[in-house]
C-alpha cells in the first residue's frame, strides 16, 4: 500500500465516522456536510460535525425554546432565533468543562467549536438559508502567545544517548530494548528532529516513497499537497540501518510501511500516530528532562524549525518552504525563538572570557 493510499483509508475512516454522526444530526447537515466536501479534510469535518452534535445537545438540554425539539428536528428556521448571548452562554459551557467531563478547556477550545459554527452559518447564509451569521457576533478570547520548544544541543544529545544507550531509561523500558527497536527509534527521532515532517507524515511513508539517490521521500502533506522532502546524510544511515533490521520484524508482503511495530501481537504492521508520540516522550524525559515533559513529535518539527533558521542565517522563506506553511506569519514565531537566542546569548562571550 502506497503513502498515499495509506492517507486515502485514513480520509475514508473519518468519511465513514461522519457518515454515522450525520445520523443524528438534522437533515441540513448533510448538505452543510456535502457543500464543504473537497474544500477541508475528511478529518476537519468530522471534528466540524462532532462540535455541531455537541451545540445541538446543548440547545436542547439549556434553551428552553429546543426542549421539546429532538436534535434530528432542529430546522434552520430554529437557529435564526439564536442572539449573541446564546453563543456566549454556550462557550461558558464549553470553557468550564461540562461537554467533557468536567474537565476545563483552553480558550483555544472554545475558538475551534465558534470556527465549526462559523463555518456552517457561512454556508447556511451564502445558500440563503440564513440571513445573519450571529457567530460573529460573539467577540473570541485572546490566544495565550504560543511559547516555542525546541530542544538546544544538550537536550538532543541526552535524547539520542538514551535512544542509544538506553541512558535513564527505567527497568521497565529497558525490557524491551533490542536491535531492531533501537534502530527504528533512532531512524523515527533523527527524521522528526532533521526533517520537520509532521508526525502523521512519518507514519505515512512507505518504502517505496525513499529516494536514496536524491535523499528524500515522497510525501502527501496537508490539503493533498505532493512534496519532496529531502533528509540528511545523517538520516540516511540511520535509515538503511533499521532497513537492515526490518525484516527481522516479519511483515507481511504487503506491508510496505517503513515503520514497524516491533513487539507485541501488531508486531511487523504500520506504527500508530500514537505509538510515536509516546517513544518520543519516552526518550525526551529520559535524556533531555528539562523539557522532556513537554516534548512532542510537533516539538521536534519546531526544533528542525530553529535549527533551520539559525544555520540558513535567518532565511524564512526557506524555512517557510521546508515546513508547508501557507503563510509566512506561521513560520514568523520561529524568528521569536531566535531573538529570544539572541538576547539570552548577549553576554556569553564577556562570560566566556572572565
Amino acid at each position: 500500500m502506497g503513502e498515499f493510499e495509506y492517507k486515502e483509508n485514513k480520509q475514508r475512516e473519518y468519511r465513514e465516522k461522519s457518515e454515522m454522526l450525520l445520523k443524528d444530526l438534522p437533515n441540513f447537515c448533510r448538505t452543510y456536510e456535502r457543500g464543504i466536501e473537497g474544500t477541508v479534510s475528511a478529518i476537519t469535518i468530522y471534528a466540524y460535525l462532532q462540535r455541531l452534535h455537541i451545540f445541538f445537545g446543548y440547545l436542547r438540554e439549556n434553551n428552553s425554546y429546543f426542549s421539546n425539539k429532538e436534535i434530528q428536528q432542529i430546522t434552520y428556521d430554529d437557529l435564526a432565533v439564536l442572539e449573541a448571548e446564546d453563543i456566549e452562554e454556550f462557550n461558558h459551557y464549553i470553557r468550564s468543562g461540562k461537554a467533557s467531563n468536567g474537565r476545563g478547556n483552553k480558550e483555544s477550545s472554545v475558538n475551534h467549536y465558534l470556527c465549526a459554527l462559523n463555518s456552517f452559518w457561512d454556508y447556511a447564509i451564502t445558500h440563503g438559508r440564513l440571513r445573519h451569521n450571529v457567530i460573529k457576533d460573539v467577540k473570541r478570547g485572546k490566544k495565550k502567545k504560543r511559547e516555542v520548544i525546541t530542544l538546544n544541543t544538550d537536550d538532543e544529545t541526552g535524547l539520542f544517548q538514551s535512544v542509544n544507550y538506553g541512558a535513564n531509561l527505567t527497568r521497565h523500558q529497558e525490557a524491551y530494548r533490542n536491535d531492531v527497536t533501537v534502530a527504528r527509534d533512532n531512524a523515527i527521532c533523527l527524521t522528526l528532529v532533521r526533517t520537520g515532517l509532521r508526525v502523521s507524515e512519518l507514519v505515512g511513508i512507505n518504502l517505496e516513497d525513499i529516494n536514496f539517490k536524491d535523499c528524500y521521500f515522497h510525501v502527501n502533506r496537508k490539503e493533498d499537497k505532493i512534496d519532496n522532502v529531502y533528509f540528511s546524510d545523517q538520516v540516511k544511515e540511520a535509515l538503511e540501518e533499521y532497513l537492515r533490521l526490518r525484516p527481522l520484524l516479519q511483515p507481511a508482503p504487503d506491508e510496505h510501511a517503513l515503520f514497524l511495530v516491533t513487539i507485541g501481537k501488531y508486531k511487523g504492521t504500520r506504527l500508530s500516530v500514537r505509538s510515536v508520540q509516546i517513544l518520543v516522550k519516552k526518550y525526551a524525559v529520559a535524556g533531555s528532562p528539562g523539557v522532556g515533559t513537554k516534548m512532542t513529535p510537533h516539538k521536534m518539527r519546531s526544533t528542525y524549525a530553529t535549527n533551520l533558521l539559525r544555520a540558513s542565517g535567518s532565511d524564512l522563506t526557506l524555512v517557510q518552504e521546508a515546513l508547508n506553511h501557507e503563510s509566512p506569519s506561521t513560520t514568523s514565531i520561529y524568528l521569536k525563538k531566535r531573538e529570544q537566542d539572541l538576547r539570552n546569548a548577549r553576554n556569553i562571550i564577556d562570560t566566556a572570557e572572565e
